[in-house]
């Protein structure tokens, strides 16, 4: 949909210290709930692109997924997701067609106003750009 754009969440920084098996519950429970968030068309898990030729399945990247979203609710969903990530910063990337915005050590307190200028340059985006 031309209305619509991807957000990924990065929280791996965060979540560096973990043990592997809490990553990777986090991310599953978390990836759960986005499916069922009324501002998500649908949710993916990040592949690993370091998976080596002939690697059996897929692996996943623990402490991140990526959502499309419409773009009127992007921002109610990036609230969403940081009151289940309190107090740890987040990595976000707004996609829109070929172009990618992106913003780095998010924290809960800044998300309205940081994601709101996100958002602000990728609607200003000429429709041939998005």
């Amino acid at each position: 949909m031309a209305d619509t754009l991807w957000i990924t969440f990065d929280w791996r920084s965060a979540d560096a210290d973990l043990p592997i098996p809490q990553q990777e519950q986090f991310t599953e429970v978390l990836f759960r709930e986005m499916n069922g968030f009324d501002e998500v068309e649908r949710v993916e898990r990040v592949a690993d692109p370091t998976v080596p030729t002939g690697g059996m399945g897929a692996a996943w990247l623990w402490g991140i997924l990526t959502a499309e979203v419409s773009l009127d609710k992007a921002l109610r969903l990036t609230q969403a997701v940081q009151e289940r990530l309190p107090s740890q910063p987040i990595n976000v990337t707004l996609k829109r067609g070929s172009t990618e915005v992106r913003a780095e050590n998010v924290r809960s307190g800044d998300v309205d106003d940081i994601l709101g200028k996100l958002l602000e340059a990728v609607k200003a985006l000429p429709p041939d750009e998005a």
